[in-house]
């Protein structure tokens, strides 16, 4: 074998090698599942990219039968002496539609310990817990420590008194990318009822719940434009309504927000901008130039919207007079003396009957009146 030959040969050999070994390491990422680059780590942004624009088929939603649960309470001891009705009252109200699974998947921890959260203010992972925790502790309107006891049917509410607290959890809307649930309290102080609303977003492909921060960006200065745009919304929202029902400019941005079908609900609650809550909507295409970028990537691919038509409501407070004080050792009022002779002779005067006179044999000589006394005017002479 000549020189030139055998040169040859060893670059053959060295190909093979060469191509034996990418095989061989292709073969072991595959077999790992990880899809790393030989010649370096690819960019977060282009990972998210190649990761939003997996597509898998949607599978439908379920959730639970509505459940209504509720609890009574009332203090053992009236707060004004001999009045039994000024007896503190507590209701708690419950009800939820909760998810059973989220296209297709049923492993649903992480979601329901953000709706548990937001709903009962407890860590507790389980519904049934935490919906008992948050039933079996009264919610007074003044401390009335441990003197108080259960009822099996609702007590009367009454005005100062009485405390109604609900708590309603249900699904908003769903979409291909995006399960919106939806938390409302409303409480009943024995004077005026507040409401609030809040909401969990639910990323239906990566099944994993969705922050504030995962959808508006958190950049000082596109906060203060995004404000602008909200209070140009609520300029135009003036137009039609009247002199003494405008809508007050925001002072923030509100934290609470809720991903709707045609774009973003901006949750403000009592006392902000109006008296009740209200919610300013902003489309989706005005607000791409805040939202964070892997929640424009899930925009992207995202359609599909469908609003919940069964929108869980509260239960009527059943408000009641206050019953007023009774002493059970007052003597009723008696009647005066001109009522009594109004009601008895001035309305039905007696008849009056014609008497006898008497000619005064075998008889005293005088004749008596009414009044009992003798009467010497008509004393026979």
């Amino acid at each position: 074998m000549t020189k030139k030959n055998l040169i040859i040969v060893i670059i053959l050999l060295s190909i093979i090698d060469l191509m034996a070994a990418g095989w061989y390491v292709s073969r072991r990422i595959e077999a790992s599942g990880k899809s790393q680059s030989l010649f370096g780590q690819r960019d977060e942004d282009e990972e998210i990219v190649m990761a939003d624009t997996i597509t898998s088929e949607s599978q439908p939603d379920v959730f639970d039968k509505v459940q209504h649960n509720t609890y009574y309470f009332i203090a053992n001891s009236p707060a004004v002496n001999g009045n039994p009705s000024s007896r503190y009252t507590s209701v708690k109200h419950v009800k939820v539609k909760w998810p059973l699974k989220v296209n297709g998947e049923d492993d649903l921890e992480e979601l329901n310990k953000e709706l548990i959260k937001k709903a009962f203010n407890n860590n507790l992972s389980e519904l049934k817990e935490a919906r008992y925790k948050y039933l079996n502790t009264p919610t007074f309107n003044k401390p009335v420590g441990d003197d108080y006891r259960s009822l099996v049917e609702a007590p009367k509410i009454v005005p100062v008194y009485g405390n109604v607290s609900q708590v309603l959890v249900y699904p908003h809307m769903t979409s291909l990318r995006l399960l919106v649930m939806e938390i409302d309290q409303v409480e009943y102080n024995g004077s005026s009822t507040f409401k609030s609303h809040a909401f969990v977003h639910y990323d239906r492909m990566n099944q994993r719940v969705l922050s504030r921060l995962d959808i508006l960006t958190a950049d000082v200065g596109k906060e203060s434009k995004l404000l602008k745009l909200i209070n140009s919304k609520i300029d135009d929202l003036n137009k039609g309504r009247g002199e003494y029902n405008q809508i007050q400019h925001a002072m923030n941005v509100p934290i609470e927000i809720c991903c709707s079908k045609k774009g973003i609900l901006f949750q403000f609650q009592n006392n902000t901008i109006s008296h009740e809550p209200l919610e300013i909507l902003i489309d989706y295409d005005k607000l791409k130039p805040f939202f964070s970028k892997k929640f424009e990537q899930l925009m992207d691919v995202n359609g599909e919207y469908s609003i919940f038509s069964e929108k869980l409501k509260p239960e009527p407070i059943n408000e009641t007079k206050q019953a007023p004080v009774v002493n059970k050792h007052k003597q009723p009022k008696k009647p005066s003396y001109n009522n009594f002779y109004n009601n008895k002779y001035r309305k039905s005067k007696p008849k009056q009957t014609r008497r006898k006179m008497y000619n005064g044999e075998g008889h005293k000589s005088a004749r008596y009146n009414h009044a009992a006394k003798q009467s010497w005017r008509h004393r026979p002479r």
